[in-house]
């Protein structure tokens, strides 16, 4: 299994921030997979091919890369654009591409690829960063989902991981996995909380409302009193009222609420739902 690594959450390098030890930690990792003065010279240059539709940003990522082991060979602002590139299916490529813009599409064409070449290095660069869209790319065969924010340092360094066979997954997308479980967890409980709810409804078929009525009754609250607290009009509260004597059989106010004093459950307060 592939290692993971946070990147998104780094900071600038010089940045003065609580992140800086963050960072330093993760720069003293890639440089420990840094090879060697002696090795970058035998080493030969990694195919790398750049796709990003904003002319600006492409000529920015391709001088960054100029001077390192993943200066692109292609620079276009579509694979369409990019058209046939000679020895793709049989030698190590690095594709860094955009997939902010069609992000569906652009893992589709990161499936081929894979499928085409599996050695080939898809890294995806976005704007921010989405659950479906993450669990998407990964699927489709993405190595790493980078963030255009960071820093040119981090991206390079990131590279050098990708082809170690490392993964590069952003943390922050755990917050995301985090908040989607609970949604999960609360979905299930609600059927369960709603059938507690129910059991906890005395058994002569009161609604919700004229429980929480009937407990008003038990203090002493009178019809306007009622009306203020539920924001209903005092002729409303009466029709109410004249529902719960009816259904538990009771003849005055007073009946109603010693009735309910032996028959509600215990309750800390007055729910106004």
């Amino acid at each position: 299994m592939r290692n993971t690594y946070d990147l998104d959450s780094l900071p600038h390098p010089g940045a003065s921030s609580a992140k800086d030890s963050a960072y330093s930690r993760y720069m003293e990792l890639a440089r420990s997979v840094e090879p060697s003065s002696a090795d970058h010279v035998a080493t030969r240059p990694i195919k790398t091919l750049l796709i990003e539709p904003n002319a600006l940003l492409r000529e920015g990522l391709r001088r960054i890369l100029a001077e390192t082991a993943y200066s692109p060979s292609v620079a276009t602002a579509s694979l369409e654009e990019m058209g046939v590139v000679p020895g793709i299916e049989n030698s190590t490529i690095v594709l860094i591409i955009d997939a902010s813009r069609d992000h569906n599409a652009t893992c589709r064409q990161a499936r081929m690829l894979k499928d085409g070449n599996p050695s080939v290095k898809v890294v995806m660069l976005i704007e921010e960063y989405d659950l479906k869209q993450v669990v998407a790319a990964f699927q489709a065969g993405a190595d790493a989902y980078l963030k255009k924010s960071i820093s040119h340092e981090v991206l390079v360094k990131s590279l050098d991981l990708v082809m170690l066979g490392e993964a590069i997954f952003p943390g922050a997308i755990l917050d995301l996995l985090r908040e989607r479980d609970l949604q999960a967890d609360l979905a299930k409980q609600a059927p369960v909380l709603e059938e507690n709810h129910e059991a906890s409804l005395p058994a002569k078929g009161l609604s919700v409302r004229e429980t929480v009525i009937l407990r008003c009754l038990m203090d002493g609250d009178s019809n306007k009193i009622i009306a203020r607290k539920f924001d209903i009009t005092e002729a409303t509260v009466k029709v109410h009222v004249k529902a719960i004597l009816r259904k538990i059989q009771a003849k005055n106010r007073t009946q109603a609420a010693i009735w309910a004093a032996s028959h509600l459950p215990s309750s800390q307060g007055t729910s106004n739902n």
